[in-house]
């Protein structure tokens, strides 16, 4: 998470190209920035399935994450000419999810965008994005569930009977795919990864490259996990 928010403020500020991330979590549940811990997790499950619970700096609903869970995040400067151009957060999601919904698509997944900040497959999420719009940057960043665990997600994210009743189901798990169950095979993260990169490149006529993260990048990772990231008063406050 700490990564998560340096590379857009080091972008911002035009001290870093525009970047692509892709990246895994292992066994846990992420907050939105405005959510309650205590309203949203179920902590006796956390503690019965060894599930951490973490907080973002985006807004947005609680998502779960392992290792059969692909998360990608994309930071642009402000101005940059894939960005609609009044910098409506709705627009910049739906625009900045096209290399996803395309990179699926050519998987054979029928992947849609849903408003706010889903991608659907028959109705069902198989992917959650937030972002924002600050530090002079552009952040979109989703997360993709490729073959995580459905029966741990149940468990330990608290969902409203109200939102459960909305969408005619009984519970979570049946809310939500993944890719490996659309496509009825194995399927691993690096295929997806491979897949969304392709269609970054072909929806926004781009070329993207392997590189590391800056020195400035690391070294404000480090300073905002020291002070913000590692400290249960973010994560875990109502």
């Amino acid at each position: 998470m700490a990564v998560e928010e340096a590379i857009p403020r080091t972008v911002g500020k035009g001290k870093a190209p525009t970047t692509v991330r892709f990246w895994h979590n292992a066994n846990t549940v992420v907050l939105g920035c405005f959510q309650s811990a205590q309203l949203e997790v179920n902590f006796d499950a956390c503690k019965q399935t060894g599930t951490q619970v973490v907080r973002r700096f985006t807004g947005g609903g609680a998502v779960y994450h392992d290792a059969g869970n692909l998360n990608y995040a994309i930071s642009l400067r402000e101005g940059h000419p894939v960005i609609p151009k009044d910098d409506n957060l709705q627009l910049v999601f739906r625009r900045l999810s096209e290399g996803t919904v395309k990179g699926l698509r050519d998987l054979g997944v029928s992947a849609e965008f849903e408003p706010i900040n889903d991608i659907q497959v028959d109705g069902k999420k198989v992917s959650g994005a937030a972002g924002s719009v600050r530090w002079g940057a552009v952040f979109h960043h989703g997360c993709i569930l490729v073959s995580s665990d459905l029966t741990i997600l149940g468990k330990v994210l608290n969902v409203s009977r109200a939102k459960l009743s909305d969408k005619h189901v009984a519970s979570v798990q049946k809310r939500v795919t993944t890719v490996r169950e659309e496509l009825a095979r194995h399927v691993t993260t690096f295929e997806v990864q491979d897949a969304i990169v392709k269609g970054i490149e072909e929806c926004y006529g781009v070329h993207l490259e392997n590189a590391d993260l800056t020195k400035e990048e690391l070294a404000l990772a480090q300073e905002l996990y020291d002070t913000k990231y590692s400290r249960s008063e973010w994560n875990l406050s109502p």
